[in-house]
């Protein structure tokens, strides 16, 4: 019997929506392709970066009125959040995790609350954006959305509400908040209490996998809860067998290995790791900037992404080095201006053309996934000998081949729609189609190529490294 899911996939700058179909093997289908970047919007003070998310249901709605598949799963960005009254009309439109309104919050939160012991509660790493800061940075304007709302959701459970009329919130979404505990599975109300944010808005929350109910657009079909954070959604797509690591590519680069329990040491906390939830389990990882970069940059360029990569190819290596994950690139911007001035601030050589700057970004991300590789295996006392790269940048064989080098470490790339793959894996397994996630993997490893990639010259790319390394640390 063949089975159909659609599944969604809300990336941080575009819309997917998927048909997958499984017989022997999967097959992928992508019906739809829709922009979902950030909108300003002028306020009295400032213009405000935000979420149009009524028009990114429009285009789902559009596709489930003619699917004929047999369910449907959303998965999205993680942090952000949207208000709902208690007729569950929609109070605002969300904020995007890159407006400037949580500059400076973290730091007032540990002014209340220990960071050490945000981390044992949560287990959840430290970034400004997160949506413990963004609901404190509500609290401290004052801001009469917090006062008026009655449920708050995640950015996936909107949708699954919008699609169900189930107002609950998914496990892995809600583990990135840093308002929930990790360890304990629940939500850390005595946490939340300390900042007076209220918690009577926050939903129950359930499994990946949990069947909310039939579709209010499209009779017939199911609403599934999949693993509802992408991230979540692409490890599960990665064809690991047995341990390993994987990098889930895309504007961020997600490094990280998978665990029973919550690693919730002070080694841990101090190099800014995450405990995650996963499908059945922890996603021990470290967020770190990704293709967003060069995505940047290409606002300036406009050039096909092929082309870019073969300038990159044709350029000299090594002309510079980059911290990719600096505070100045975090936010939109003239990015090729940012990275100019922060060459000259660590008096390095500017550079110029799209080869020379777009390699440079790609040597720079390589050398950040192997310095996240080196701390996953000294936390948790592993080696490890593949790495599993999934996502857009499976594409970048270049890129593929650095990072190669750059670790020492054979790389597996794909594969590239790891996401949806993922996303619709949980739905099959939620239907009963596919026994567990050893299952699901396997179905990985027999419906798609994957390509391998070998280090070619790791001696010199390790001595590129150290040399790396000291613009990572350095403060300028």
């Amino acid at each position: 019997m063949v089975v159909k899911v659609l599944a969604v996939d809300l990336g941080a700058t575009n819309g997917k929506i998927y048909e997958v179909e499984l017989k022997e093997k999967l097959t992928v289908r992508e019906l739809k392709r829709f922009r979902t970047e950030g909108i300003f919007l002028p306020g009295r003070d400032r213009e405000h970066f935000l979420w149009n998310l009524p028009k990114f249901y429009e285009e789902i709605e559009s596709v489930l009125e003619t699917s004929d598949t047999q369910s449907v799963g959303v998965d999205t960005w993680g942090v952000d959040f949207a208000l709902f009254d208690e007729r569950g009309r929609l109070i605002s439109l969300p904020y995007h995790y890159r407006d400037i309104r949580t500059e400076g919050v973290m730091e007032k939160v540990f002014d209340i609350i220990p960071k050490k012991y945000i981390f044992e509660r949560t287990g959840t790493q430290f970034m400004e954006i997160n949506t413990l800061y963004q609901l404190y940075s509500m609290v401290l304007s004052n801001d009469p959305f917090l006062k008026t709302t009655k449920h708050l959701l995640m950015i996936p459970d909107v949708f699954n509400f919008w699609l169900s009329g189930e107002m609950v919130s998914e496990y892995t979404i809600a583990s990135t908040s840093q308002c929930y505990s990790v360890p304990e599975k629940r939500w850390a109300f005595d946490l939340l209490e300390k900042l007076s944010i209220p918690t009577e808005i926050f939903p129950k929350v359930v499994p990946p996998g949990t069947i909310l109910g039939k579709c209010r657009v499209k009779k017939g079909i199911n609403v599934i809860a999949t693993a509802c954070h992408d991230t979540a959604s692409a490890v599960v797509a990665v064809p690991l067998e047995g341990e390993g690591i994987y990098i889930s590519s895309g504007t961020w680069f997600l490094v990280g290995t998978e665990l029973e329990e919550p690693l919730l040491t002070e080694e841990a906390m101090e190099r800014n790791f995450t405990n995650e939830g996963g499908y059945g389990k922890i996603r021990f990882l470290k967020n770190a900037t990704g293709m967003w970069l060069l995505e940047e940059c290409n606002r300036m360029w406009k050039k096909n992404y092929s082309e870019i990569v073969e300038m990159a190819e044709n350029a000299p290596s090594f002309q510079a080095f980059l911290d990719p994950d600096r505070e100045e690139f975090l936010h939109p911007g003239n990015m090729l201006e940012r990275i100019r001035s922060y060459l000259e601030k660590t008096g390095q050589r500017t550079l110029g053309g799209i080869g020379e700057i777009s390699r440079l970004i790609f040597e720079s991300l390589a050398f950040n996934s192997r310095w996240i590789v080196d701390q996953i295996e000294e936390l948790t006392g592993r080696r490890y000998e593949k790495i599993h790269v999934v996502g857009g940048a499976v594409r970048n064989d270049l890129l593929m081949g650095f990072i190669a080098d750059a670790t020492g470490k054979i790389v597996v790339a794909g594969p590239v729609d790891a996401t949806p793959i993922g996303n619709a894996l949980v739905q099959f397994i939620a239907m009963g189609e596919i026994k567990d996630l050893d299952e699901a993997r396997e179905v990985v490893r027999k419906s798609f190529e994957l390509k391998i990639f070998e280090p070619k010259n790791p001696e010199l790319w390790s001595e590129k490294y150290e040399e790396w390394r000291r613009y990572k640390e350095m403060r300028v």
